[in-house]
């Protein structure tokens, strides 16, 4: 396989980070200069560390569920810096997939990657074989609002992007990822914030290589009862597979996977944002 030479990866990935810093969750073809498929190569089969530590650190900023398997193998890679970069990496992305790798992560003779994993799965909400910090490491400051009452709406699709199943899919999983921080949905609906989900983007794409499924969603959250617009958040995806591999038939699971990808980064931002208020 032929590979960037270090330093010209190296370019690209600084502009990758560059194009991806402002935004979290967005579309790989925000940045046509890389490829997350050439990311993962190079943090497979790269040379040089450095690079393979940059790819790590871009997968992760990315948040793509898609480099998951490649992250749990740059676990085992001969240098330590690689292997606590991939283990901030799969916290970031925030699938539990990773779980069993990074719980054996945690006896990795470097300190580094014991902390980093110990922070991963922190963020992934897991305790299992955590036990004491270590000297020398950091507190994990988890930020949470405050105990709150949200009203879940249903999800709207102006531009009639998504099905009923994709919409009611979205709600579910938009559900799911603000049940640990509140009520959800009070009998007597008058909840503290009302949550309306909009499905803004979901396109098939196709280029010399790959083919894309990108997803745009947008929380428009409102003080209840009888408040005007609070705040907005959104989250934007792509997943990817290689042209060779497309079949129609994966085009369900390619929207699921990016949908549920942009609802997560949408959640995050609104939960932050309400931590600060």
């Amino acid at each position: 396989m032929h590979l960037p030479s270090p330093p010209r990866l190296l370019i690209a990935l600084v502009c990758a980070e560059l194009a991806f810093g402002a935004v979290s969750a967005t579309a790989a073809r925000a940045a046509p200069q890389v490829r997350i498929q050439d990311v993962e190569d190079s943090l497979g089969h790269d040379q040089s560390f450095k690079v393979r530590v940059e790819a790590a650190l871009i997968l992760g900023r990315l948040r793509q569920v898609r480099s998951v398997p490649v992250l749990i193998g740059a676990l085992r890679d001969p240098q330590p810096g690689v292997r606590s970069a991939a283990a901030d990496a799969l916290g970031q992305i925030g699938s539990l997939l990773p779980h069993e790798a990074l719980v054996a992560a945690l006896h990795d003779p470097e300190p580094s990657v014991r902390r980093a994993s110990r922070a991963a799965l922190r963020r992934l909400g897991s305790t299992d074989g955590l036990g004491p910090r270590e000297p020398g490491e950091a507190g994990i400051r988890v930020h949470t609002a405050p105990k709150a009452s949200f009203e879940i709406k249903a999800v709207g699709d102006p531009d009639h992007h998504a099905g009923p199943a994709l919409r009611s899919h979205m709600r579910d999983f938009l559900v799911d990822q603000l049940r640990p921080f509140g009520e959800i949905d009070p009998s007597d609906h008058r909840g503290m914030y009302a949550v309306d989900g909009v499905i803004k983007n979901l396109s098939q794409a196709t280029n010399r290589r790959d083919v894309e499924v990108s997803c745009a969603v947008q929380l428009i959250v409102s003080r209840q009862p009888g408040g005007g617009v609070f705040m907005l958040t959104s989250g934007e995806a792509t997943v990817q597979k290689p042209k060779l591999q497309w079949r129609p038939q994966l085009r369900p699971s390619m929207e699921l996977e990016a949908l549920e990808a942009a609802v997560r980064g949408a959640s995050e931002d609104l939960v932050s944002q309400l931590a600060r208020q």
